[in-house]
């Protein structure tokens, strides 16, 4: 009886295939860990900045809410000023006119809000007077995330060197 050999080939290559195989699989399990740890770095800094924009929004927020308070309240001044001077001068017909002291209100068409964000942006809100209701009130004309400083080109790599 002649006895089988089994051929060394055979067993190598499937060796190879097998050592492959986990490689690749580390490979992409780093990968993987790399993707999941800059997704979880982006997302901390997205966090960190809409928690800081709905912080100068809030603030937005209750500087609106603060004018349009002070606005009725002038308006209402305003107009129980002018109901007055309507009642002293029917009054005024029979007896001495009495001084009546008119209170100038500044109302101002547009307010421009700017509030910092973060070291890089700012939240810049433009508020419109609009008269037509009953109480006048300010809305929102504009809501505009800006950068504080103007955009300059970098300048400092010369990538196309002229002719001269």
């Amino acid at each position: 009886m002649k006895k089988r050999e089994i051929p060394v080939m055979n067993l190598g290559i499937s060796l190879i295939i097998l050592i492959f195989m986990n490689v690749c699989l580390a490979a992409f399990a780093v990968l993987s860990l790399q993707n999941a740890l800059s997704d979880y770095a982006l997302t901390k800094k997205t966090a960190a900045h809409t928690t800081q924009y709905y912080k100068a929004v809030n603030k937005v927020q209750e500087q609106l809410a603060q004018k349009n308070t002070e606005l009725e309240k002038q308006w209402t001044q305003k107009k129980t000023a002018k109901q007055k001077e309507i009642g002293q001068k029917e009054i005024g017909k029979n007896r001495t006119a009495q001084k009546t002291v008119k209170q100038k209100l500044v109302i101002l068409p547009e307010i421009n809000i700017i509030e910092s964000v973060s070291k890089r942006q700012q939240l810049v809100v433009t508020l419109h007077l609009d008269k037509t209701g009953i109480v006048p009130q300010y809305y929102i004309k504009k809501w505009q995330l800006c950068s504080p400083e103007d955009w300059q080109a970098d300048e400092s790599l010369d990538v196309m060197k002229s002719i001269e």
